[in-house]
């Protein structure tokens, strides 16, 4: 989709971190938006910001973990825009914790969110796009979906979840001449660590994220903007991502001592 002026864009997660940097990013490319996630009053800031830009945006509070809200997303967007060129899957919940402490309510808010929010969204806007034989699919996946990480089971199961639905709905697609693009950022300025659900582990565990300087969020939106553009199927974005994901394909055996060594870093903040 080389083309990206008064494309309608979608992003949910909108109300802040990445998400309000893709749709900014986008919104300075000449697109219209639709912002969706749950906090109505920032979404009512980005959407200021976009207006000062000279383009619509059109705001709707969401849970993506919720269809029938989904759906309500989808209608509400259709009617104001008749048309929506392009989704940003971006919306998700970070959950730490070690694996065989976690219960099913806590899979299930993990994957709610993560997994089946995305499945919903590409079930209520691909259809239109099919029919028009137009549209761009993003996928915002982890690096952590690549590589797993200790005690980021659910949320690395998630992600890695989101790789294979990128992967087969990108072969899919195609005949339709609709895009689909998986993103595996790894660490980027946002509020993701501060929100992450931590389940039996100290809260200290949160500063070990300060040990890595995290990329500016508006460069890794133009990625995201640059990867649609080019109609990428997979990328990894930032130095860091890119190392932890070529290890484990030259070598498993390597990327498990990797692995071991952050779990001995890890684990004294973590309930046995």
């Amino acid at each position: 989709m080389k083309d990206l002026s008064n494309r309608v864009v979608l992003v949910t997660g909108a109300s802040g971190g990445l998400g309000e940097a893709c749709a900014m990013a986008f919104a300075a490319e000449g697109c219209d938006l639709v912002l969706a996630a749950r906090r109505a009053d920032e979404l009512e800031r980005v959407a200021a910001r976009i207006r000062t830009l000279g383009r619509k945006s059109l705001v709707v509070p969401t849970d993506v973990a919720v269809e029938s809200q989904v759906k309500e997303l989808a209608d509400k967007a259709f009617a104001a825009f008749g048309k929506v060129d392009i989704i940003i899957c971006n919306a998700g919940i970070g959950w730490t914790g070690p694996t065989h402490r976690m219960d099913h309510d806590d899979w299930g808010k993990v994957l709610g969110v993560n997994l089946y929010g995305v499945i919903d969204m590409i079930r209520f806007f691909s259809p239109p796009m099919i029919a028009r034989r137009d549209g761009h699919i993003v996928i915002m996946s982890s690096a952590f979906g690549l590589t797993g990480i200790p005690f980021g089971t659910l949320y690395s199961t998630s992600k890695a979840a989101l790789i294979g639905l990128g992967e087969c709905l990108r072969s899919e697609m195609h005949r339709h001449r609709i895009g689909v693009t998986t993103i595996c950022p790894g660490l980027i300025e946002s509020d993701l660590i501060k929100n992450t659900h931590f389940k039996n582990v100290d809260e200290k565990a949160r500063a070990l994220s300060n040990m890595i300087k995290p990329m500016p969020a508006d460069k890794f939106a133009r990625r995201v903007v640059a990867s649609v553009r080019k109609n990428k199927g997979l990328v990894v974005i930032t130095l860091l991502a890119n190392f932890m994901w070529y290890s484990k394909r030259l070598s498993q055996r390597f990327f498990e001592l990797i692995s071991l060594l952050v779990a001995l870093m890890t684990q004294k903040h973590v309930e046995s």
